[in-house]
């Protein structure tokens, strides 16, 4: 679940900072971290901060909300949209029987 959210949240701070025409190693500079770090953030493979947050929310001026917009409920939206084998193994089962 936890990975989930850092995902999301990264996701966010790779849109802004693509909208505010911020390199990711401008950005890894300006708030004190490496360049891979910051990859590792927007790609949901580390969790970001609450010191890191607010110096996001710093150096790309914009509301710490908005790392968090459209964010809730997304998780559980999400896993409802997974496909699992079961999932596929019963649609095929359905799809046989369906001919017959």
């Amino acid at each position: 679940m936890t990975e989930d959210y850092n995902k999301m949240i990264g996701t966010r701070v790779k849109m802004i900072r693509i909208t505010k025409g911020v390199s990711q190693t401008e950005l890894a500079k300006q708030i004190g971290v490496t360049q891979t770090h910051l990859s590792n953030i927007e790609n949901g493979r580390a969790g970001l901060t609450i010191p890191n947050l607010i110096k996001l929310h710093e150096a790309l001026n914009t509301p710490i909300s908005s790392f968090f917009e459209d964010i809730e409920g997304k998780a559980e939206e999400e896993k409802k949209t997974e496909v699992t084998l079961e999932d596929l193994t019963e649609l095929l089962r359905l799809m046989k029987a369906s001919k017959n």
